[in-house]
């Protein structure tokens, strides 16, 4: 029976987990409890599938759910990982509702910082999304599934992936054919993201979701508070100001200046979010023309 089965002589199986595809084991060497999985892979496959795992397993990171063991029995692969006391972002977000813009970026830190340092290490998760991201009950975010097979997989098909997983975490359902179309900085990254012609660059991306995980968009600080006294308006202007200058200095332009993409910290001060649309080039100086423009110079008298 599946209760009394034990794996390599030493890990005993308990009870499924989940949707069943993981097992909950008791360690009879460490005495603890561990989770396990089939490696299902074609028998002509599972050597090599053997090898990559247990290069997964070398990796740690504080975000990543640790690979303990490979191991082979009875012709069957399987994978031994840390037992971790959790509920998956996917049921946490079935069972309740989509997350809070913040709590998702705080996620979204959390996730891509173990998927950077496992690309650092030439491993590619290759199956990252919403039922492998675990949610403790402390609010970390890991990342589980290492170890299962990747071939072909490369670094942009995990940070897309990540992408799709904060859509559904902020949405409640995948991406499909019509991304999230809010204008608020998480949102757009995630649009971003998800653009058929490739990611933004991932330090980009990892400080957009920084600033995203500790700060407050302008907008919600006025939906909340309602308008801002004088004092606090000029600050937040000023400070915008001094970034827009730096990039039309370089001759770059943002073009999404909003209340969305201002963030506030604990202190008030505004730091722009960087653009993250398509580059384009500035405008010309001098007036503009067209509609909203300055009406055409009178012909001399």
């Amino acid at each position: 029976m599946t209760q009394t089965r034990k794996l390599g002589g030493r890990y005993r199986l308990l009870n499924p987990l989940g949707g069943g595809t993981l097992l909950l084991a008791f360690d009879e060497h460490e005495h603890r409890d561990v989770v396990v999985r089939m490696l299902r892979v074609p028998a002509e496959s599972r050597e090599l599938a053997v090898i990559e795992a247990r290069r997964a397993a070398g990796f740690a990171h504080p975000s990543a759910v640790p690979l303990l063991d490979v191991l082979v029995d009875s012709g069957e692969a399987w994978l031994v990982m840390e037992f971790v006391s959790g509920a998956s972002l996917e049921q946490s977000v079935r069972a309740r509702r989509p997350l809070a813009v913040q709590q998702a970026a705080r996620i979204g830190v959390c996730v891509l910082s173990a998927l950077e340092a496992a690309h650092a290490a030439g491993i590619v998760h290759g199956r990252v999304n919403p039922a492998n991201v675990l949610l403790t009950g402390t609010g970390r975010a890991l990342l589980t599934g290492f170890g299962m097979p990747a071939p072909g997989m490369r670094e942009s098909a995990d940070l897309w992936s990540l992408a799709a997983t904060l859509h559904f975490a902020v949405e409640g359902r995948p991406p499909g054919q019509a991304p999230a179309t809010g204008a608020d900085p998480l949102r757009t990254l995630i649009r971003a993201m998800l653009r058929p012609a490739g990611t933004p660059p991932t330090p980009l991306v990892a400080a957009t979701l920084a600033r995203l995980a500790v700060d407050t968009p302008l907008d919600h600080v006025l939906a909340a508070r309602g308008p801002l006294p004088p004092g606090e308006v000029a600050a937040i202007g000023l400070a915008v100001l001094d970034q827009l200058t730096a990039l039309h200095t370089g001759g770059a332009c943002h073009g999404a200046v909003h209340p969305g993409a201002i963030l506030l910290d604990a202190a008030g001060r505004a730091t722009l979010m960087p653009s993250l649309a398509p580059a384009r080039p500035s405008l010309p100086p001098g007036p503009v023309r067209g509609r909203h423009a300055l009406p055409p110079p009178a012909p001399p008298s």
